[in-house]
Formats: C-alpha cells, sequence, structure tokens
C-alpha cells in the first residue's frame, strides 16, 4: 500500500474564494477563481484576516530586464509567510533574492531558499547572504558556470557547518535559476522548483519543469542515500502501521502527493533525521546518510516560443501541479498579480488541506521577444488544482507535517 497520489482529474469547482459581493460584480471569472488582488478576502478562506495576510507577505514589483535580441524579462516576487496555530510568532523560513548584473550586463540571479527546522529561517537566510557571494568569488577564480554553482552550494554548506548557527537538524532547500543573456543555467538542492511555460506551433501551453526535485520518491536518489547507509521509510512504516514497501513512484510535479506521509531519511535503527529530501544545504546529522549540498544542473536557452519562467518554494506546489502554476500564471499580464494569484491559491488548498499553511514563495517572469503572440486561452475551469481533494481522501489522512524533519513541527 502506497502514498496515495493524484494527477489532478477532479472536477473543478469554479467557486470564488475573494471578497464581498460588491466586489466579484466587477471581475472576469479567471480573477473571481484566481484572485489578482490577494490578500482581498482572505478571511473567507481561513483563519487569517485580510489585514493579517497582507502583514505576512513581502513583494517585489515589476521590474524589467533586457535580454540580448530584443527579448525581456518583466518578473516580481512574493514570499507570504506561513500560518501555524501552534507558532503565531513563527518566522518565515523562505528567503528569495535577486541580482540583477550580478557578474556584469545581462547576467542576473534568481534564487529561492526555504528553511526547516528549528532555525531554517536562519539557515534560509545564510545560504541567499552566501551562495551567490561564492558563486561570484569561483567565476572570478575562473571556474565555469556549472563548476562555480557547485561550488557555491557546497562551499556554503560548509560556511554554515562552522558557523555559529546550529544546523545539525535544520537547513534549506535552494533553487536558483542564473540567466546570461538568454541561457539559463538552474541548479537545485532539495524540493523547490524552477518551472518554463512555454507556447508549441499551434499555440498551445506548454510546461515542463526544470528542476527535479530531490526526495526519496525518486529512485535513483533512494538508491544514492541508502549506499550511505541511510534506511528509506515513511513515519507509518517507522512506527509499523505501514508494511514495508517501496512503492512511491509518484512524480512529484505531474502528480500530487495526496497522502501527507512521504518516504523519509532514516539513521540505521535510529528515528532521526526524518527527512523527506535528499539534498539540502545544512542538515549536518543528516549528511553522513548522503543528505548532501551538491546541486544538480540543467541548463535551458530561451526561445521565441518561451512565455513564463517560475522559481518556486514548495508552498506553492505542494497542492498545485507544474502545469496548473503555469496556466494560472499565464491568466494574467502583470508578474506581481500572477504571483499573488498563486500564493492566494496555494494558501486556500493549504488550509483546506491542513490545519495551517507553508511558507510561500514565488519569483514569476514574463518572458516578451520581438513578435511574440499571446499563448492560446486557457480557462479558468480547465485548470487542475486540488478543490476537490477533501472529498477523496480519508479524514485519518490529514496530516500536519507533510516535508522536513518531523522531529520538530518547526518546517
Amino acid at each position: 500500500m502506497g502514498n496515495l497520489c493524484s494527477n489532478n482529474k477532479a472536477v473543478e469547482q469554479a467557486t470564488s474564494t475573494q471578497g464581498s459581493g460588491s466586489r466579484d460584480a466587477d471581475k472576469t471569472p479567471q480573477q473571481k477563481r484566481y484572485p489578482y488582488n490577494w490578500p482581498a478576502g482572505a478571511e473567507t478562506v481561513g483563519y487569517l484576516t485580510e489585514r493579517q495576510v497582507k502583514a505576512r507577505m513581502t513583494t517585489q514589483s515589476e521590474q524589467l530586464l533586457d535580454l540580448p535580441e530584443g527579448f525581456r524579462l518583466r518578473w516580481a516576487a512574493v514570499s507570504q509567510r506561513g500560518y501555524y496555530p501552534s507558532q503565531a510568532d513563527k518566522a518565515n523560513q523562505d528567503a528569495f533574492a535577486v541580482h540583477v548584473d550580478l557578474l556584469g550586463p545581462g547576467k542576473h540571479w534568481f534564487s529561492v531558499y526555504d528553511g526547516h527546522g528549528p532555525v531554517g529561517e536562519k539557515c534560509s537566510q545564510f545560504a541567499r547572504e552566501n551562495v551567490s557571494k561564492q558563486f561570484v568569488a569561483a567565476m572570478k577564480s575562473g571556474k565555469s558556470v556549472r563548476e562555480a554553482l557547485s561550488h557555491a552550494h557546497l562551499k556554503t554548506n560548509e560556511m554554515l557547518a562552522a558557523s555559529p548557527i546550529d544546523d545539525q537538524q535544520s537547513g534549506t532547500t535552494a533553487i536558483t535559476v542564473y540567466v546570461d543573456g538568454r541561457r539559463c543555467v538552474i541548479s537545485n538542492v532539495g524540493d523547490s522548483r524552477a518551472m518554463l511555460g512555454s507556447v508549441n506551433e499551434a499555440g498551445d501551453v506548454v510546461t515542463r519543469a526544470l528542476s527535479t526535485d530531490q526526495t526519496p520518491y525518486r529512485r535513483d536518489e533512494r538508491e544514492r542515500v541508502k549506499k550511505y547507509g541511510a534506511r528509506v521509510m515513511t513515519a507509518d512504516q517507522i512506527d509499523g502501521v505501514e508494511p514495508i514497501h517501496e512503492n512511491w513512484d509518484c512524480k512529484l510535479g505531474d502528480e500530487i502527493d495526496d497522502g501527507g506521509d512521504p518516504p523519509r531519511i532514516w539513521a540505521q535503527d535510529q528515528e532521526y533525521p526524518g527527512t523527506a529530501f535528499t539534498r539540502s544545504i545544512g542538515d549536518s546529522l543528516a549528511e553522513s546518510l548522503g543528505v548532501v549540498a551538491e546541486p544538480e544542473i540543467d541548463e535551458h536557452t530561451i526561445t521565441h516560443r518561451d512565455r513564463v519562467l517560475i522559481c518556486a518554494s514548495d508552498g506553492i506546489f505542494e497542492f498545485i501541479t507544474t502545469k496548473s502554476c503555469i496556466e494560472i500564471a499565464l491568466l494574467y499580464s502583470d508578474p506581481l498579480e500572477a504571483c499573488k494569484a498563486l500564493v492566494g491559491e496555494s494558501y486556500k488548498l493549504w488550509i483546506e488541506r491542513e490545519d495551517r499553511t507553508d511558507d510561500i514563495t514565488i519569483i514569476l517572469g514574463f518572458i516578451e521577444a520581438p513578435g511574440n503572440s499571446p499563448p492560446a486561452h486557457v480557462e479558468p475551469e480547465a485548470i487542475d488544482v486540488q478543490d476537490d481533494f477533501t472529498n477523496d481522501i480519508p479524514a485519518n489522512k490529514k496530516k500536519t507535517t507533510r516535508r522536513g524533519s518531523i522531529n520538530n513541527s518547526a518546517k
């Protein structure tokens, strides 16, 4: 018996989550479905008022970057602190960084860090401050982009371990898109994600992830950590509630983990560290079990068919597939409105599914090229998100911790 995974084929209910009737009267269907003016109406979909949600948000309004050959990137960002009933003042453990012209004109840095553990916010802030600095230093020493990215994450991991921050059971993910002209080099440590939306020859939307989540759901990552001596089991398997198996072929990004009890990394005969990711910066106790800071690196060259680029923490896509993230984004022309729509929809789904919300962070850029035509219109009702999952998942599957270490509640 494995985890419940869904590819979001549930019938959508086109219900508005925002505001009063007078507000709704002036909204388009997509604005009702995915409200661009989030956090308006937050009290109707959760425990927080509009004012409280707004106080938890950090936003970066639209910024314009000129790329070679007439291409442009219009980007914005939003980070929303999570809601934890037992930890009302819990810090936002997400962080993001954008460095324009980091190594000269046209060389830009976009990154999101998702901290976890008792001092996860210190780990993500440390990474935000140091990964890009180490990358610059490595590039200036003559390393290639790929070599510099690998060095930057590994060196930052070493620096974090040597710092006053206790990273034994705390750490951070790191997803970065380094844009050099039209070349994008994507580095990934952990389970945050980069996503791309493009159009095909017919003008239809085509979506794909530019990174692959590093979790025990991946067979290759399971086998890698096992070589370090790790056990890979769910919490229920550890407790003897579920039989031992490895039926975890959920393709995160294309499917949603509905079970809420993911496979985790454990020491032999010990119930720690319990991480649901296989790579991170920090987590020094888990490092001997293969939870390392070595990034996976991929590349993409921006083309005339590309329309939107997203970097996000898993707070965005815990209940929304890559495909739906892109389709929701393309309902909008303002990148900040698109960010708010995705953050608002994610918040709603967290509240419906659990008793709390994760920290939610997104950097989103619309790609414009000379002669670009808009993608085929996406009807809001056609977008698959998990509005109906509460009807399909048994109540006893509801959990309050889906990621990070289960030995602490500070994810």
